[in-house]
């Protein structure tokens, strides 16, 4: 403007010198400045050079006191921390009255979006100047409601782990052994009435297992008096009977006794008993039988709560006319048991019609056959804020009016700005990011969170959105959230971290956390350009680039657009004249460190 000021002003003096002052038109004037403006802008001579450079006031040349921390940085670094407190320059690059204003990820998509919206109708919001000596007039911009970007919502599919009581029973088994035997004569039917069984109903019983033959047989008078009869005068008995009775008794014994119905003439008369006589007993004894409960106890994924509880007993019980008492007959055990079944808690996700669904990534690790547990991630919008009551507007392009006449200002999109802000700061945080010992730079940090599978425990909510359940989170995971939520942070991706079964119980998101925004932009974009992939989500440690991966970025080729609006407002002073002013103090400055070369 000053040189464009002092050419007019020698147009002026010369051609009053001549004596003729030429009438010029206001267009013809209009479009004169517009052609010089534009010529000048073009001139490339009109830069700096040397010897220009040694006409700025001040200027002292390459050969300045600094050059002694050129060889010492760590006594610049050492006057520069002394400085620092003192110096504005420092003072509006880390902001230390904290008044800085900042925009969130949120914030600069609504801006975006709002633009968007002027692109596709210009007219309605752009169209309001009058050239013609009248002002511009402004449009209200369209609510920013509804633009807060979107989050990566996720959810389980596949098989849970549930845990149940299981209850096991056991109880004494009784065991009988019977050497018990009854005796017993049986006699052709005809000897029936004659203190016998008949041989035709003992033989069935030997038929059925019951008795059997022994090899013993008597004359039945011999039977007779073994069984009491004659009394005291046996011989006499013996002769008599002889002489009247024929036949032989078959001796029998049997396993059981036989009921007197079925052998009603059979009779001892020294023992008054049925049979002839008995021999051996009956004995019980009693084992354990323990049921399913083995079974349970030899499961691994099943524990006992406590000791056996008897159910039955104590109690005497008779068994095959044998008194037995135990002190428990049955008792029952409890197990808590471990056990898989189908789940799945995506439900909402699948409903919410905002939800758009991305990906499943199956949660097994190592993955064998069909993927037991997966994990369903899904894009779904940020809630919207309520909507502003204070109106804001876009006026019209550029108008510049002198004593009643404007002229609409032509502006050359230029993005040169801006980058060079990000280049700049970029180059800054690789100096402040530089690790000496690893030789890298722009290196992060490592964050994990846990989340239950199928459970109430989620300290992963993604960007945007508060924990679900901050009281069951740690404080490094909670500071993982707020770093997240501020842009600071990559996901790398989840896996399992615990298992029941086989099956995934726990996973945890891991993050790749930065110093800075523009650090995880880097990252995100440089490891694209250089075909530098993340590792595995459970082996990702967040490495810098080295110097040669650095050198190798094409910072002109990624999209700073998230950062722009922090800078710009980073760099913004009171006026135009002060900005001017305070980009000659730097480059003056950066001369004075560096030198000319």
């Amino acid at each position: 403007m000053k040189r464009l000021a002092a050419s007019l002003f020698l147009a002026v003096i010369a051609g009053g010198a001549s004596g003729v002052i030429a009438q010029t038109t206001i267009e013809q004037a209009r479009q004169e400045g517009n052609a010089m403006g534009k010529a000048m802008r073009a001139d490339e001579s009109l830069g700096p050079t040397d010897a220009k450079l040694q006409e700025l006031p001040g200027y002292g040349g390459t050969d300045l006191p600094e050059k002694v921390y050129f060889d010492d940085p760590d006594k610049l670094t050492m006057d520069g921390k002394g400085a620092a407190p003192t110096s504005d320059a420092y003072g509006t690059v880390v902001d230390t009255a904290g008044t800085r204003p900042s925009f969130s990820n949120a914030e600069i998509l609504a801006a975006t979006s709002r633009g968007t919206a002027i692109e596709k109708d210009p007219e309605t919001y752009l169209g309001g100047q009058n050239i013609g000596g009248a002002t511009g007039t402004c449009t209200a911009l369209p609510p920013s409601v509804g633009s807060k970007g979107y989050y990566e919502a996720t959810c389980n599919k596949g098989s849970k782990v549930t845990q149940a009581n299981e209850t096991c029973r056991g109880n004494m088994v009784p065991n009988v052994v019977n050497t018990s035997r009854w005796f017993y004569y049986g006699a052709p039917d005809k000897n029936e009435g004659n203190g016998f069984a008949r041989n035709t109903v003992m033989q069935a019983k030997v038929a059925a297992g019951i008795c059997r033959a022994e090899p013993v047989s008597k004359h039945v008078c011999d039977a007779q008096i073994e069984m009491g009869a004659g009394g005291t005068n046996i011989e006499d008995y013996r002769k008599f009977c002889k002489s009247k009775v024929s036949g032989t008794a078959q001796l029998y014994s049997c396993s059981t006794e036989i009921p007197q119905g079925e052998i009603p003439a059979h009779f001892n008369f020294k023992t008054n008993t049925v049979f002839l006589k008995k021999e051996g007993e009956t004995s019980v004894t009693v084992t354990r039988n323990e049921g399913t409960c083995p079974a349970l106890a030899a499961d691994a994924s099943c524990t006992p709560q406590a000791a056996e509880v008897c159910t039955e007993g104590p109690e005497t019980r008779t068994i095959e006319g044998v008194a037995v008492t135990q002190s428990c007959w049955a008792w029952s055990r409890t197990f808590t048991c471990q056990r898989l079944q189908p789940a799945s808690d995506c439900s909402a996700l699948d409903d919410n019609k905002q939800c758009k669904f991305l990906r499943d990534e199956c949660l097994d690790d190592p993955q064998s056959g069909a993927c037991k547990v997966s994990q369903r991630v899904y894009s779904c919008p940020l809630p919207d804020d309520p909507a502003s009551t204070d109106k804001q507007y876009v006026c019209g392009n550029d108008v510049y009016c002198s004593n009643g006449d404007c002229e609409q200002i032509e502006r050359e999109a230029s993005t040169e700005f801006k980058d060079a802000l990000v280049a700049l700061h970029a180059i800054g945080d690789a100096g402040k990011q530089f690790d000496p010992d690893k030789l890298t730079v722009f290196s992060g940090e490592r964050n994990t969170c846990n989340k239950k599978i199928f459970g109430a425990s989620n300290c992963c909510s993604g960007k945007g959105v508060p924990l679900l359940t901050p009281w069951l989170c740690s404080s490094a995971e909670k500071q993982l959230d707020e770093k997240d939520d501020k842009g600071l942070c990559h996901k790398v991706g989840s896996y399992c971290s615990d298992k029941i079964l086989g099956v995934c119980v726990t996973s945890k998101d891991a993050y790749c956390c930065f110093g800075s925004k523009l650090s995880r932009i880097l990252q995100e974009q440089g490891r694209l350009q250089i075909n530098k992939p993340w590792g595995k989500p459970k082996d990702e440690t967040c490495k810098g680039f080295t110097i040669e991966e650095f050198q190798r970025l094409d910072l002109s080729q990624m999209d700073f657009s998230e950062v722009y609006a922090e800078f710009m407002d980073a760099a913004k002073l009171p006026d135009e004249v002060s900005v001017m002013t305070d980009i000659q103090q730097k480059i003056q400055g950066y001369y004075d460190l560096h030198g000319r070369k």
